[in-house]
């Protein structure tokens, strides 16, 4: 038994210190230039009311030329005030260009699919109506982008509020951003996040956007980022200034937590990537070895092997994330560290399990998972 884990957190602290490499290779790419381009913002809208005021007010403020962006905000079916909300925004900026439409499908994939079909921009941008974008925001991504640049990754944070809860996601969700960007350093592209995300309407086109994937509740980023990567491999790029950094909000709930949790595992039935497969495994594999490692330990079972392993653990991903964090702006809490140690084993499994076959409620819809 010592052997195996052994073997499985051998390999384990041997990718940690790749995602570190990977890591600073990303952060330390060259922007390409300043190239003015028009851009087209398409937001998938559904039961905003509360959150679309604070996007708008934060595209309101960006750094770019307003006579070259527009915005495209697509209603998708509202059942709330939202509909209303949105002839508001258009009077309340006039000085921006604001199309608002309403999705004739259901789900997000597809109201994107008809705004960037709308779009008259040479880059499309895309991003969620509960987020803040930074000033810089629209010239970051757009500076990213080189003359083969097919599509722009963008880095997104939670911003924690006064909860240790909220900690608790910033710091998880903050490793999972930092594993995406370290592993697309690799070339090997297997995570991205619609709220901050970019690419050419022409490589969209080409790759026929969400086709064959518009059944599956999330993942517009994701399985758009494979199919590009695999019709135009090596083309991706990773928005690298620290100011380009898109902030969201903390689910507010362990139900609307875990419901978004499930809603995002559950796209990777769907997913065909052997490489993203066997990433999953392998991180499936080093949770429940975690667990085999605390066992063994409270069986006081060569105590000093065992100990040994969980401080290079902790170290190498403690040191991991506080880098990340740093560019992220947050703020590394420790005890948050800490528990999510504990915690966080435990919510892998679980929700790799459940994601198989239970359905759940986002946004008033219920969605299956087992389809």
């Amino acid at each position: 038994m010592l052997i195996y884990l052994l073997i499985i957190f051998s390999l384990y602290f041997i990718f940690l210190i790749l995602l570190a490499v990977g890591w600073y290779e990303a952060i330390g790419q060259p922007v390409d230039g300043a190239e003015s381009r028009f851009i087209s913002i398409v937001v998938a809208v559904r039961n905003e009311e509360k959150t679309l005021p604070v996007l708008m007010a934060s595209l309101a403020t960006q750094k770019y030329d307003r006579n070259e962006f527009e915005v495209i905000l697509v209603n998708d079916q509202s059942t709330d005030q939202t509909s209303t909300l949105l002839l508001d925004l258009q009077r309340k900026y006039p000085e921006i260009k604001i199309i608002t439409i309403l999705s004739s499908g259901i789900g997000k994939k597809r109201a994107l699919a008809e705004g960037i079909q709308l779009a008259k921009g040479e880059i499309i941008l895309t991003t969620d109506a509960d987020c803040k974008l930074p000033p810089c925001w629209i010239s970051g991504m757009n500076a990213a982008f080189g003359t083969t640049t097919s599509m722009v990754v963008g880095a997104v944070k939670i911003a924690p509020d006064f909860s240790f809860f909220s900690e608790l996601q910033a710091l998880e969700f903050g490793s999972v951003m930092g594993s995406g960007i370290s592993l697309l350093a690799w070339n090997a592209p297997v995570m991205c996040n619609g709220a901050s995300l970019a690419f050419r309407k022409k490589v969209f086109e080409a790759v026929n956007g969400y086709e064959g994937n518009f059944e599956i509740a999330s993942g517009d980023d994701e399985f758009l980022m494979r199919k590009i990567e695999h019709s135009f491999p090596g083309t991706i790029r990773f928005a690298s200034q620290k100011d380009c950094v898109v902030a969201t909000q903390p689910a507010n709930s362990l139900k609307q937590f875990y419901s978004q949790r499930l809603r995002w595992a559950g796209k990777w039935k769907a997913n065909e990537s052997i490489f993203a497969k066997s990433l999953a495994v392998f991180v499936l594999l080093v949770q429940i070895s975690w667990f085999v490692m605390l066992g063994l330990l409270i069986s006081k079972f060569k105590v000093a092997d065992l100990v040994g392993l969980i401080f290079i653990k902790l170290l190498l991903e403690g040191l991991f994330l506080w880098v990340v964090a740093r560019h992220l702006k947050l703020r590394f809490h420790l005890l948050a560290f800490c528990v999510l140690q504990l915690v966080y084993p435990v919510y892998v499994i679980v929700t790799g399990i459940f994601s198989r076959f239970i359905t759940y409620r986002w946004k008033d819809r219920e969605v299956s998972l087992s389809r």
